[in-house]
């Protein structure tokens, strides 16, 4: 199986100026080798069971290591994406900025508590 050709995706990581552009481009790579990798991983979780071999198979023995494979390649799709979603939260949802909620909140006047005693609606059953 030939390896795809990449370079469209370094092209478009390498032009990329905003974090929007960046993850369109590190979208459509992903797009792209998902259903290769999925195949992939398919076919390690296969070979790891193949003729029951995972069956009281060793830690460290070839059924765990490719199933370990296997799931490393899964893991890297999703940290890929789940990179992607913290750098496009990180520059078009910023935390609040801490220091200025607490001058903000030291500026404001409090509400007045509430006078003691009985309030309004509260103690007798109504009739």
């Amino acid at each position: 199986m030939p390896a795809p050709d990449l370079s469209p995706y370094r092209t478009a990581l390498d032009a990329a100026e905003t974090p929007a552009e960046f993850s369109t481009a590190l979208n459509a790579l992903l797009d792209a080798v998902a259903p290769v990798l999925n195949e992939v991983i398919e076919h390690l979780a296969a070979t790891a069971v193949w003729k029951g071999q995972n069956r009281g198979a060793e830690p460290e023995s070839p059924p765990w290591l490719l199933r370990g494979a296997a799931s490393r390649i899964a893991s890297a799709l999703a940290m890929a994406t789940d990179a992607d979603l913290k750098i496009l939260r990180a520059h078009y949802d910023p935390p609040p900025d801490r220091d200025a909620l607490l001058k903000q909140t030291r500026t404001t006047p409090a509400t007045p508590p509430a006078p003691p005693g009985p309030q309004p609606g509260s103690g007798r059953p109504r009739r």
